[in-house]
């Protein structure tokens, strides 16, 4: 009797204003106008889980989604950060749902320690306890101690941490004490990951533009409107970097209220040449972060660049077509080599805004479909 087709995992990766959503779309319509096969774009994108940040982390429009459907987006409130595990977490149950129906997940974004946990299989939950209890033996006042633990179990990780940021330190003590091989959840059978890339002078330019057009969709109001919603310059004012809300980590927002706290004023009240120091900011910072997004591309198992939605359609069409292989036990091979260990170390995340749209009938974790109204992450 006729073996049915393996499953499929698509993965699009790539540094912020590179183009993911376009290729992403273009190549999701195709393969069901094609194929015949439902897809999902699953949001691998640590800053747009988050709810109200939309302009400043241009998330993706419904204008833009063209009738796919789209999760991991506005997962939650910004009021603390989301653990690793919880993202892997909701976004498997999503991946399966899509499998379920015959379909295809396609993972877009550019946080690699997402991309890289869904493809490889990682035992996150193992994560959280190892986190757990290194916050039990490791209390904030024994960072230092932490981060000597971290240096002789992983250097090169270490050296990539300020000794002093404490919970940097206690999620790479967790990932690399937390990742056994032998509790990975198995990935799905066929993978095919591409990168979405461009030169570094092209990126730098496009994260420019992009800023810009965000100031001009209103990402001043949707600051003013985060921080009134959850008293945000007091906060940071009073906590620093300790402060729990992750718009003041996350670029394009923290550069407001540090030029707010560096000049004495209230964000409302910052001028022309104020904001003329916040673009600066904004635009070197997220140029740098580009560098080491494009950095982890290495990293990805089996990674090929994808110049457009043709180039992944023919690699896509190629993997479902291929025959199926035969494992000892007559279950279906992984006839796309083996996926890497779960052990891998992760990459670095994305540090990739006000208007709620909570109650707009969307389920958790789940956009709304293209006919709700969503405000707009960094391409």
């Amino acid at each position: 009797m006729p073996h049915p087709a393996p499953r499929l995992l698509v993965a699009l990766y790539g540094p912020t204003s590179a183009g993911k959503t376009a290729v992403s779309v273009d190549l999701c319509l195709r393969i069901q106008d094609e194929l015949g096969l439902p897809t999902m774009v699953v949001s691998a994108d640590s800053r747009q889980v988050y709810r109200y940040m939309d302009i400043g982390t241009s998330k993706t429009t419904p204008e833009e989604m063209r009738g796919i459907p789209h999760t991991m987006i506005d997962v939650t409130e910004p009021v603390r950060k989301l653990e690793l595990e919880t993202f892997v977490s909701q976004a498997r149950g999503h991946m399966e749902q899509t499998w379920a129906s015959g379909g295809v997940p396609v993972i877009v974004g550019g946080t690699s320690v997402y991309v890289r946990s869904l493809l490889e299989g990682w035992e996150v939950d193992a994560v959280a306890e190892a986190r757990n209890a290194i916050r039990r033996d490791f209390p904030r006042s024994m960072a230092e101690d932490a981060y000597a633990v971290l240096s002789r179990l992983d250097p090169k990780g270490a050296a990539k941490i300020h000794e002093n940021n404490y919970d940097a330190i206690v999620n790479a003590l967790a990932r690399a004490m937390g990742n056994d091989p032998e509790r990975a959840v198995a990935p799905a059978t066929r993978q095919v990951v591409f990168s979405v890339d461009r030169s570094a002078s092209e990126i730098d330019q496009r994260v420019a533009a992009t800023y810009d057009h965000q100031v001009e969709r209103g990402l001043r109001d949707e600051v003013l409107g985060l921080d009134e919603r959850y008293d945000l310059l007091p906060q940071y004012r009073r906590l620093g970097q300790k402060s729990p809300n992750q718009v003041v980590h996350t670029h394009g927002y923290t550069e407001w209220f540090d030029v707010a706290l560096d000049r004495g004023k209230a964000v409302e009240n910052l001028n022309a040449d104020d904001q003329d120091e916040v673009r600066k900011r904004v635009v070197e910072r997220i140029q740098t972060h580009t560098r080491r997004q494009r950095a982890a591309i290495p990293k990805l198992t089996g990674v090929r660049p994808a110049r457009n939605a043709n180039d992944a359609f023919a690699a896509v069409k190629s993997a479902l077509e291929a025959p199926v292989e035969r494992a000892a036990g007559g279950k279906p091979g992984n006839s796309g080599g083996k996926p890497a260990k779960s052990g891998s170390k992760a990459g670095g995340s994305g540090g990739k805004r006000a208007g709620g749209r909570s109650g707009r009938g969307a389920q958790p974790g789940q956009s709304a479909r293209p006919d709700s109204k969503r405000g707009s992450r960094r391409r």
